[in-house]
């Protein structure tokens, strides 16, 4: 994916997390089925996260671990379709 791309899904994110939009979890949630569906790879998914959290380490842990438990197969399918 392009770095304008890239650069896009963080903005974004980012404006819908501080707006409360978004929960945490539901920003990676959201960032891990684009990456399904984009073939992000594994350093773009994680500069978009460190991103969208400005770095703060207990943050992303802790919406990682939630993401983690609702996350699957048929959940990021899901919301794949839901957005085509």
């Amino acid at each position: 994916m392009r770095s304008e791309m890239i650069q896009i899904i963080i903005q974004q994110t980012k404006e819908k997390v501080s707006a409360k939009a978004l929960e945490d979890h539901e920003a990676v949630v959201g960032i891990m089925a684009m990456a399904k569906n984009y073939k992000l790879s594994e350093e773009s998914v994680r500069t978009i996260i460190h991103e969208v959290f400005d770095g703060d380490k207990e943050r992303m842990a802790k919406a990682l671990t939630v993401a983690s438990h609702l996350i699957d197969e048929s959940l990021i399918q899901k919301i794949i379709s839901d957005v085509k």
